[in-house]
């Protein structure tokens, strides 16, 4: 709690030489838009593995993979639209600020966390590793 009161104090611009915050904020966006896998093709898996009596693990696939399209999806639109608005192609929104603000303090945004991904503690950079195993897994057992 101590920490969040001071990065929430912290000066959120730049003093003299230096990247600025929107330029720190562009290269994180664009690295973690770098490391987000492309979302599963749906029909595809459910072609493969149809929803069946007898083969209960199908819909627990199919119910992962669409739980985690909505969340790779929401992460892509939110990024591409971060790096809009951080050049001033889009207006910057509340949720975009916040999420601005949420990357450079190297927490996960509010519109990722557990309504749409997953539960955990863990800071971003460390999420984006955990999302992207889980990605891994989800993939290998379609395949």
């Amino acid at each position: 709690m101590i920490l969040d009161n001071v990065l929430s104090i912290q000066p959120r611009q730049g003093a003299g030489g230096g990247k600025s915050r929107e330029t720190i904020i562009g290269e994180i966006a664009i690295q973690i838009e770098e490391k987000t896998p492309p979302a599963f093709d749906i029909e595809e898996v459910q072609q493969k593995y149809p929803t069946d009596y007898n083969e209960s693990m199908n819909t627990v696939l199919t119910q992962e993979i669409v739980r985690y399209n909505k969340l790779l999806v929401i992460m892509i639109e939110m990024l591409a639209e971060l790096q809009k608005a951080l050049v001033g192609e889009v207006v910057m929104s509340e949720e975009l600020d916040s999420a601005a603000n949420s990357l450079f303090d190297n927490y996960v945004p509010i519109a990722w966390q557990p309504d749409v991904g997953f539960l955990s503690l863990k800071p971003l950079a460390s999420w984006i590793n955990d999302l992207n195993e889980r990605i891994d897994f989800l993939t290998k057992w379609v395949e």
